[in-house]
């Protein structure tokens, strides 16, 4: 079945993203424990991968792409199972409501709610990480905690994020309907969140970000500009980290264990997120 990620019904996005999902992902790495945690409160609950003797009370919280409309942990767990046996470190795939059905600021509620829940269970410092349209609802969750939680944030680890652009010369390259990232199914893409999200997007407040960031962007993805703005916007670091996989597409992480280029970023990615929490 084909699909629009314009005018493709919700259900669709969803069978069709997921689907999509399982024919790229690769093996699992044997020695990472997999546990659901279950919704509580605010808290939307996900999947809780950890690794042999994990980092004490420090913790990965990571939300998955789709477009704000598809996804979940565990159409990514490959992605976080191979990110949680690289850094040695529990890593927390987080749910969070998706448009259209719940419009932003479900997102961003949900995100700080998961952060109120790494911390109920002794983790002291996290990393926000996220991968397309979870890279946006990380930077949204590190917005909305309150400054104490804030300050416990070691780093971000943004990969080929969506924040908001519709417009730019890499989308003109590279921007297809089929893959939905043309600028008019993005722009359909970003209005199914509602009128809220459009003074919220993290191009507009990336300069007031004070956390380390390690933002990875495909060199051939149409949303290639999002990441290199958002890059040039942050607040000045010289410990962040700006990385371009050359030759790759948006996504390209989903095969992790199968790919060995997915998996040789995953691996640089770790490291930094290893100096970062150290």
């Amino acid at each position: 079945m084909s699909v629009s990620w314009a005018t493709s019904s919700p259900a669709e996005l969803r069978a069709h993203h997921a689907r999509d999902a399982e024919e790229r992902a690769g093996p699992l790495p044997d020695d990472v424990s997999e546990s659901v945690v279950e919704e509580a409160g605010a808290f939307r609950g996900g999947l809780l991968f950890t690794p042999p003797d994990p980092a004490p009370e420090v913790a990965i919280l990571y939300f998955h792409g789709g477009g704000f409309v598809a996804g979940s942990p565990t159409s990514h767990r490959c992605v976080t199972a191979w990110l949680a046996r690289l850094t040695g470190m529990r890593v927390l795939s987080a749910r969070y409501r998706l448009a259209p059905e719940h419009p932003f600021p479900a997102q961003r509620d949900d995100a700080v709610a998961a952060c109120a829940a790494l911390a109920g269970i002794g983790v002291d410092r996290l990393v926000l990480a996220g991968d397309s349209a979870g890279a946006c609802v990380a930077l949204w969750g590190l917005q909305g905690v309150d400054p104490e939680r804030r300050a416990r944030v070691a780093g971000l680890a943004l990969l080929y994020g969506g924040f908001g652009g519709v417009e730019g010369g890499s989308i003109a390259r590279n921007g297809t309907a089929e893959s939905g990232l043309d600028a008019e199914t993005l722009a359909v893409m970003y209005r199914r969140l509602g009128p809220a999200a459009q003074d919220a997007w993290p191009l507009d407040f990336a300069g007031e970000i004070a956390v380390p960031a390690y933002v990875l962007a495909a060199e051939l993805d149409a949303v290639f500009d999002d990441s290199a703005l958002l890059f040039q916007r942050l607040g000045s670091r010289a410990d962040s980290r700006f990385v371009v996989a050359a030759g790759q597409d948006h996504g390209f992480l989903k095969g992790a264990g199968r790919d060995p280029v997915a998996l040789r970023e995953l691996e640089a990615l770790a490291r930094w997120v290893k100096d970062r929490a150290a």
